[in-house]
């Protein structure tokens, strides 16, 4: 068994994190797998309650366990996690698809509304500008997976099919805009869910969610088609980055002195 170095300068809870980590991603601890209790975890490294509670909150806030109340604490199932290529876009039917579920969306409400000042700031819109809002579930095998939040200009009217069969949101916005969609700004954030999003995703308010914020653009870079807000439910979908080395200057290392 793999023990802790009592005087190391690095935190008992984060090497206890580390330890937990490679038995998580080794496959010691499959998917679905349950992560031994606080007391028995206490008792195997003797350990404080709060040391072993901060080394599982790293766990968690990494994606790599689930707490669910009543069946303790499991293993994430990896499959969820998808790669995200940086200068790929998918929507989020084909994010679901690709991560393995079989998707479904309902549209929960399409109104006319004075938009929050985050998507008409990113629409670049004067104020008390009006504009068309969309909400929509998405369930992966039947489980809500996504709240998302879709604001256009009032005059871009219709349906878009969502279906995996559909013609798809990017399609729509080309065409009720008279614009094609060349390009997708994304900011990504942890945030704590509340109200509706707590409520979709049956989560006490304050727990973890990841949002997602994207600006439509066309070709210019400079016109904003379409704004959206998009909460994932991370019990089933996580997102892990891809990224390519950049380009840098070419610095030698400094010889050694004699």
């Amino acid at each position: 068994m793999a023990s802790l170095d009592k005087k190391s300068f690095i935190p008992l809870y984060y090497q206890l994190a580390q330890l937990l980590r490679e038995q998580i991603v080794t496959g010691t601890w499959a998917s679905g797998a349950e992560i031994p209790s606080e007391r028995k975890l206490m008792e195997q490294y003797g350990l404080s309650r709060n040391t072993v509670r901060q080394a599982m909150d790293l766990l968690y806030h990494d994606g790599l366990i689930l707490r669910e109340q009543g069946s303790g604490t499991r293993v994430a199932q990896f499959s969820n996690s998808y790669q995200y290529l940086l200068d790929t876009f998918y929507e989020n039917r084909d994010l679901l698809l690709r991560a393995g579920y079989s998707p479904k969306v309902d549209t929960i409400a399409s109104e006319v509304v004075f938009p929050p000042e985050v998507a008409r700031l990113a629409l670049k819109l004067e104020k008390n500008s009006p504009v068309l809002n969309k909400k929509l579930i998405f369930y992966a095998d039947g489980r809500p997976a996504m709240y998302t939040l879709d604001y256009m200009p009032q005059s871009m009217t219709g349906e878009y099919d969502l279906s995996p069969e559909g013609i798809g949101f990017m399609n729509y916005l080309d065409h009720a805009s008279g614009k094609r969609v060349e390009y997708v700004m994304i900011d990504l954030s942890p945030v704590e869910a509340t109200g509706e999003v707590a409520a979709t995703f049956n989560c006490p308010p304050g727990s973890p969610v990841l949002l997602m914020k994207e600006i439509f653009l066309d070709e210019s870079q400079k016109i904003p088609i379409a704004f959206s807000m998009n909460y994932f439910n991370q019990k089933l979908v996580n997102f892990r980055l891809l990224t390519r080395r950049g380009d840098s200057p070419d610095h030698s290392f400094p010889a050694a002195q004699e």
